[in-house]
């Protein structure tokens, strides 16, 4: 009997699912979510069905995930068919095993439905649940056999661990959990510019592009801020954001301040000046 090679992967995240079959160079990145807009109101998008989407202003998202944890099964049960349907990334269970990744300090219940579920509704042949910092782990001592330790910090949409690994296995009771994920960088995003230039506080889906486009993480904290106070060209960290009309432009972008480029009459820009 052939033993299958081919395993699929569902690192099931609360903002976003990663999927593919474990040996591609790059997985599908895929929204966890279902969303409205307030164009659109009778269609729910489901993953990247937003793409279809003529004006992404406003959107409504339904999450399966609350505070790190599945809570909401219905939610998440039709972004699972969507993303095993045909037109996303078919698999046969049957055939092909698979590894879904969980929360460390997952609940028993959680872990209970999500088992029943991949078994009795998508027969699954063989199903592997797994944490997401243990397959890093794993990659990682298989690129540095002669490691015995390493300190692993997964930063995800609810929150972040921090996970001490001693000879492959995690150490329980070093575990930390910090309640700052991307969830409340982008809230707290919103609120600053809200407070200071725009209301954007129901604009959750530009901001968390804006976040991701504009925002870095600083790799010396009091050298970046000295700069950051600095004006016109001293000031090497400021920069200006063109948000989305969803006309021309169904994404903004970031670009540097100059004096001399004056927004157009139809651009909406968030300045750090």
């Amino acid at each position: 009997m052939a033993i299958s090679r081919e395993v699929f992967v569902l690192d099931n995240g609360a903002y976003t699912a990663k999927v593919g079959i474990s040996n591609s160079e790059h997985p599908r990145v895929i929204p966890n979510c279902i969303m409205k807009a307030k164009s659109e109101r009778r269609r729910p998008f489901v993953g990247d069905q937003l793409e279809d989407c003529r004006d992404a202003s406003g959107l409504f998202y339904i999450l399966p995930f609350q505070k790190g944890y599945l809570v909401n099964w219905d939610v998440q049960k039709n972004v699972w068919d969507y993303i095993f349907s045909k037109e996303c990334c078919p698999a046969n269970f049957s055939e092909t095993p698979l590894v879904v990744t969980e929360p460390y300090f997952n609940f028993p219940s959680i872990q209970e439905a999500m088992t029943e579920i991949f078994f009795e509704e998508y027969e699954c042949k063989s199903l592997l649940r797994i944490n997401a910092g243990d397959l890093s782990c794993y990659n990682y001592k298989k690129k540095n056999p002669g490691t015995l330790c390493c300190l692993l910090v997964d930063s995800g949409y609810s929150f972040t661990h921090v996970v001490p690994y001693i000879k492959g296995k995690k150490l329980k009771q070093g575990i930390r959990r910090i309640d700052v994920g991307g969830k409340m960088l982008t809230n707290h995003l919103k609120e600053i510019i809200s407070y200071r230039q725009l209301h954007v506080m129901d604009e959750t889906h530009v901001m968390n592009q804006v976040k991701e486009d504009a925002c870095f993480v600083s790799q010396n904290f009091f050298r970046d801020m000295d700069i950051a106070r600095k004006r016109d060209k001293e000031n090497t960290i400021a920069r200006d954001y063109v948000l989305p009309d969803f006309t021309t432009l169904r994404r903004g972008y970031v670009r540097s301040i100059d004096p001399v480029d004056k927004a157009g009459e139809s651009e909406q820009v968030i300045s750090q000046k």
